[in-house]
């Protein structure tokens, strides 16, 4: 550890707050966080946009707001994504068949290309993750994490 995170580690002791789930949490998220943009850089992409192509490869011809709706993107904000997604070549919008008032989405062959070479990424983000949990392994942290993200019920395995 360097002089300045002995630092914060030491202030964190002394005022309790490194006991305190939500705080530790909280400092966990955005070290995760900075590791996974950092991974997506070379691609000149964010993690909302890897969640958003992720989304299309499993549901081709998704409407734009169901991708907006499972990720929690405003609607301003997703525009703003998928047209960018589109000036790249990465995905394809067209007027949605079963619905003409929306949009439904389909990754490119450029943009599913470039999924994979992003997976190769996360697959690291991941490895690098498992390293620094050491000896906890993530199967055993994930149910309660999804249960304190709301994605299950209490008591959930």
């Amino acid at each position: 550890m360097d002089d300045k995170r002995d630092k914060v580690v030491a202030l964190l002791v002394e005022t309790g707050l490194i006991d305190r789930l939500g705080f530790v949490l909280r400092f966990a998220q955005s070290r995760v966080w900075s590791d996974l943009v950092t991974a997506f850089e070379p691609f000149g992409l964010r993690p909302g946009h890897y969640s958003a192509l992720l989304m299309l490869r499993a549901r081709p011809g998704c409407r734009q707001q169901d991708i907006g709706e499972a990720l929690g993107v405003q609607r301003p904000n997703l525009v703003a994504m998928v047209e960018m997604l589109e000036k790249r070549g990465l995905v394809a919008r067209a007027v949605n068949p079963a619905d003409r008032r929306s949009y439904a989405l389909n990754l490119t062959d450029a943009g599913l290309a470039l999924l994979d070479e992003m997976d190769e990424a996360h697959r690291a983000h991941e490895a690098r993750l498992a390293a620094m949990l050491g000896p906890i392994n993530p199967a055993v942290l994930l149910p309660g994490l999804r249960r304190l993200a709301g994605f299950g019920e209490e008591g959930d395995a």
